[in-house]
């Protein structure tokens, strides 16, 4: 320290003032590091201090070690004052709604750093240390304070060219031309294929063509590659279709009475943490805005 003020300032005096002590201790502690290591680091003249070979060595390696301390220390101390939240959402979710609208800048600046846990269980929120959670079903979540997003409006997509000719309603012939896009896993999505058929009475054949993957975001990426249709979430596939890369394959009337819905969960006790409401509040907002 006392050597790297002295380097830097070139005076014993001016070192000592940013330091707070005497001229002389600078001074003594300089000559006991060059005793301590047989260099003579400065030149002495009657006013001034020039450093030498052995010291503009010395200096440049210690200045570096010196300045990556100061920025382990700073990063330290931001990362102490920074509020990192983990939010439960539901993996296509995440990956085609919330990643690509959510202002990352702006949490950062109000010093919020994020974990997402993309899942699509309900997990505990204190057992499994979770701030917020987006949790997805026909019924609103119990025991929990909560914000409904948005209700699922399913849609039939499928790339521009894969139909042979234009189509307006499904029918039995137009499924025998075409393959379905499914997802194997029914927390995913609770309206599948085969209760939409159901639903419209429309029973498909024994040897419909078939591909099935584990979620949503396999899905899309297939019907974006011309592979089938997917019956998907409209908002999860939105700029694919404002690109171009996906077309309403034909229309699909809604036949439940419930519609599964998007809620955002975040128990009372946590809404009382001003980092955990303003992320919960930009949540919310990006679903109205939508």
């Amino acid at each position: 320290m006392y050597f790297e003020a002295a380097a830097r300032l070139q005076s014993f005096k001016l070192a000592a003032e940013e330091l707070c002590v005497t001229p002389g201790a600078v001074s003594h502690q300089i000559n006991t590091l060059e005793e301590f290591i047989d260099q003579k680091l400065f030149q002495r003249h009657n006013r001034s201090i020039t450093l030498t070979n052995a010291g503009l060595r010395y200096f440049s390696r210690t200045s570096i070690i010196l300045n990556e301390l100061e920025q382990a220390t700073a990063d330290l101390g931001m990362a102490s004052k920074n509020k990192k939240l983990s939010i439960a959402i539901p993996p296509a979710l995440l990956n085609k709604w919330l990643l690509p609208l959510i202002n990352m800048r702006h949490l950062s600046q109000q010093g919020i750093s994020l974990n997402f846990i993309d899942t699509l269980e309900t997990l505990d929120f204190n057992k499994d240390n979770i701030d917020i959670a987006i949790r997805y079903g026909l019924e609103a979540p119990e025991h929990v304070e909560f914000d409904k997003l948005f209700e699922e409006e399913m849609i039939a997509v499928c790339a521009p060219n894969y139909l042979p000719h234009v189509v307006t309603t499904i029918t039995p012939q137009i499924l025998q031309e075409v393959t379905l896009i499914e997802t194997t896993n029914r927390l995913i999505r609770l309206i599948q294929w085969d209760l939409v058929l159901h639903n419209l009475k429309i029973k498909p054949a024994i040897d419909q063509n078939k591909i099935f993957f584990q979620n949503s975001i396999q899905a899309i990426e297939a019907a974006c590659n011309g592979l089938g249709i997917a019956y998907v979430n409209k908002i999860l596939v939105q700029k694919q279709l404002n690109d171009g890369k996906l077309v309403n394959a034909f229309n699909m009337p809604y036949c439940n009475d419930k519609k599964p819905t998007y809620y955002l969960v975040c128990p009372k006790e946590h809404k009382e943490d001003p980092a955990t409401m303003v992320l919960y509040s930009a949540i919310l907002d990006l679903a109205r805005n939508q």
